[in-house]
């Protein structure tokens, strides 16, 4: 496994401690799932995870007092959570065993609950010996078919029981971002076609008004459908015109 994250289409790879925690919280008692990212190297630990608040940018240090937590888990679970920086907060790990976990930094991600460690908040917390049991890659060719080329050949690998893909994330933050812009779209779209109907019965009404007002249309004969459809183009023109 170690092998395979060095070399040939991997830029760079890191071992990490992963583990999918939970926190039952709330008036109606959900479970929120937690991924734990623990590191031996927090030196180098932003080539691949930014770490950095909402507000300003400013850089989230890991440190062995405590983790780093998403703002989702301290902010957008508010009522749940509601955590800020110096508080202490319980998970549940996969054994089932809670956690107290001390939050010494919030840090800007916007899918996705995520927990920061250290190997010594890892140690403090858990009492247990820090252990990688999973790696951070990142690939020479960061096209998304690559990706999904290159996961299918890793699960293929001794040992390795699964792959997750930040190409996901960047899908659903995508289809967040571009739903509004179709609502958008077909409101205009409908608001367009309501503008053309209600102009064009409008002016259907204002050529039958000019009709009744000049009598001498009646005279004229043929020459009376030429102004009506005259008017009626004149009146079309304008109401395209005021479309735009």
């Amino acid at each position: 496994m170690a092998k395979a994250m060095r070399g040939g289409a991997v830029s760079e790879s890191a071992p990490i401690y992963y583990e999918e925690m939970s926190k039952v919280a709330g008036k109606e008692n959900d479970k929120q799932s937690i991924t734990l990212i623990a590191t031996d190297d927090a030196y180098n630990f932003g080539d691949y995870i930014t770490l950095r608040s909402r507000t300003g940018h400013k850089p989230q240090v890991l440190t062995d007092r405590g983790a780093i937590i998403s703002e989702r888990i301290s902010e957008r679970m508010a009522g749940m959570m509601d955590a800020k920086v110096g508080d202490t907060i319980a998970v549940t790990d996969s054994s089932g065993t809670e956690r107290k976990v001390r939050v010494d930094g919030i840090t800007e991600m916007h899918i996705g609950h995520f927990m920061f460690m250290t190997s010594g908040g890892y140690k403090h917390v858990f009492g247990e010996q820090y252990q990688s049991n999973a790696y951070m890659v990142r690939l020479k060719n960061h096209e998304t078919s690559n990706v999904e080329s290159r996961s299918a050949k890793l699960i293929k690998l001794d040992g390795a029981k699964g792959i997750v893909q930040n190409t996901t994330s960047k899908k659903q933050v995508a289809t967040i971002v571009d739903l509004p812009d179709q609502i958008m779209e077909v409101l205009i779209l409908a608001a367009e076609l309501l503008a053309v109907v209600i102009l064009y019965n409008l002016t259907n009404l204002n050529v039958s008004e000019r009709i009744r007002e000049l009598p001498t249309i009646k005279v004229l004969g043929g020459l009376g459908v030429l102004v009506y459809r005259r008017l009626k183009t004149v009146d079309m023109l304008g109401a395209l015109k005021s479309v735009e």
